[in-house]
């Protein structure tokens, strides 16, 4: 990985927004091992999965990486709150100016900010690229041309924990746009999706491989595989956390469900700040 290589030799001490997914942890791995002295800023609220936080505290605990932990409510802001088309340029613009300022107050604020972005991620509907573009953040995962496979090819050969490990983006996700998101809502749709991935068959294998609850009119859960046997438990959980009436949708892939045909800009964060526009 030369382009990486010469990245972390450019940028020697480094501050990674840290979601505790694969990218992040493997941007952080990768970084150590170069020799970078880096610090992860973990962002944590009502739209961040508890297991998310779980694992970005160990992964820093295991790898003595120095952890920062930021919370933030990005529903203070009316474009998220009302699920705005373009929500996640709004929820990363609040986090990106709240990690900056945090790393100010600790002394850290020199440090060249970076995140976990890929290089897959410019191809897709991803309005939050602007607002790292906006801000001057850099992306060395994209800017070096590796897309998830490449990461996940390179976490087996590497040793790492978990390579294969699916995305878990934001609980905001799970919304389709112009609907209002509710902190409580937030938290159950978290218990439901967690409880719904512990299932195991007989053997002890988990019956989901990955899974999303939707929030639309009505509640539709996303799943890659179903039998109809297991129909009885999942419908019991969903209607104890108040998700009754819920449609079962089995799709090939799982990401992107309100997003097809939406395009994203190719734009890449390679710590030259944009000029923002409306």
């Amino acid at each position: 990985m030369p382009a990486l290589e010469v990245f972390f030799r450019d940028h020697p001490r480094l501050a990674i927004a840290f979601s505790g997914g694969l990218d992040s942890r493997f941007l952080c791995a990768c970084a150590q091992a170069c020799g970078c002295d880096v610090v992860a800023v973990h962002v944590h609220g009502p739209h961040v999965p508890g297991a998310d936080t779980d694992s970005a505290r160990a992964f820093a605990r295991n790898m003595q990486l120095k952890l920062l932990e930021l919370p933030l409510n990005p529903l203070t802001l009316p474009e998220v709150a009302r699920t705005d088309p373009r929500r996640c340029y709004f929820c990363k613009k609040f986090m990106l100016s709240g990690i900056r300022e945090l790393l100010v107050r600790c002394g850290e604020g020199e440090r060249t900010l970076c995140d976990g972005s890929n290089h897959d991620d410019l191809s897709r509907y991803r309005p939050g690229l602007q607002a790292l573009k906006e801000a001057g953040i850099f992306s060395p995962l994209a800017l070096a041309e590796l897309g998830k496979q490449d990461i996940r090819a390179r976490s087996v050969e590497m040793g790492f924990p978990l390579p294969r490990e699916q995305a878990r983006p934001c609980l905001l996700t799970r919304y389709d746009y112009n609907l209002p998101v509710h902190q409580e809502e937030l938290l159950r749709i978290d218990r439901a999706e967690q409880a719904l991935l512990s299932l195991t068959d007989v053997r002890g294998r988990p019956l989901f491989a990955d899974l999303r609850l939707r929030i639309t009119p009505q509640p539709l859960l996303q799943v890659q595989t179903f039998r109809r046997e297991w129909e009885p438990e999942v419908r019991r959980i969903l209607g104890s956390l108040g998700f009754d009436n819920c449609t079962i949708c089995q799709t090939e892939h799982i990401s992107g469900f309100f997003d097809t045909g939406k395009t994203s800009p190719p734009e890449v964060g390679n710590g030259k700040p944009a000029s923002v526009s409306s």
